[in-house]
């Protein structure tokens, strides 16, 4: 699917939700770096801005639209305006956020439903309405986690539930999305150096060293450079995938694929 939508190099449009912070941000920044038109979503407008100006001091387009992926409805908004003048060649749903941290006697509800209706629902709206927009030999790239994928992490369960379940979504979405020509892939990254560590950890560099030095095969925190370095490559055909594969992302950048 990369040599297909290769071809319309300079000319291309991609979403990238979450793209205001972390992964998303760089990934936007690279994708204008490469000459595709970015739409970046996000429910920051003043961080969007700053996105937005960064890919365009580096010679890129973009623009922001505001966006709460855990609402259906401006999902499918995004999807309209983001295509109003052409077909959809790229989307990545990226938008995330860790949700309650602990036992589960401190899991409340609201809680409970944001972390599912951002990294889940989020993700399944981004596959319904990006399949009205996406051009033949389009991409679709979810964003998932080591965690639930690769290693159980007992403090984080429902975080967990949520990204095991966009991968279950790519998986499934692709054969019904081949017969349209669109690939879904999954990227799950190990520990990321991004705002969300920042929290996880207190932001101090030995406290997020220590913790990727926990988990992460490297050894390493990964940069959020280097996520979005590897779902470049994916996109454009440089790694060997199929539609509905998952890969694990770590420092490096280092691709392994998740055995279903």
């Amino acid at each position: 699917m990369g040599s297909d939508v290769g071809e319309q190099q300079g000319g291309r449009t991609a979403v990238v939700t979450g793209g205001t912070s972390g992964i998303g941000r760089a990934l936007a920044v690279r994708l204008g770096q490469e000459g595709v038109r970015v739409v970046v979503a996000g429910r920051d407008e003043r961080r969007g801005a700053d996105v937005v100006q960064e890919v365009t001091a580096r010679g890129g387009r973009a623009e922001f639209v505001a966006t709460d992926v855990a609402v259906d409805a401006e999902v499918r908004r995004l999807a309209e305006r983001a295509s109003a003048d052409g077909p959809l060649d790229l989307w990545f749903s990226n938008a995330g956020t860790e949700g309650p941290i602990g036992p589960l006697s401190t899991w409340g509800e609201a809680a409970l439903r944001e972390v599912l209706d951002v990294n889940l629902l989020g993700v399944l709206s981004g596959l319904r309405h990006a399949a009205d927009h996406l051009r033949s030999g389009g991409v679709v790239v979810n964003t998932a986690s080591f965690v639930g994928t690769a290693l159980a992490v007992p403090i984080a369960v429902p975080y967990a539930a949520a990204k095991a379940g966009v991968v279950a979504a790519g998986r499934s979405a692709a054969p019904l999305l081949a017969e349209v020509g669109i690939a879904v892939y999954t990227i799950c990254p190990w520990v990321i150096d991004t705002p969300m560590v920042d929290r996880l950890t207190g932001g101090a560099p030995d406290d997020k060293a220590g913790f990727a030095a926990g988990f992460a095969p490297s050894g390493r925190l990964t940069t959020a450079a280097e996520v979005a370095s590897a779902t470049w490559d994916l996109v454009e055909g440089r790694i060997a995938a199929s539609s509905g594969d998952a890969f694990l992302v770590d420092a490096g950048p280092t691709v392994t694929r998740v055995r279903a």
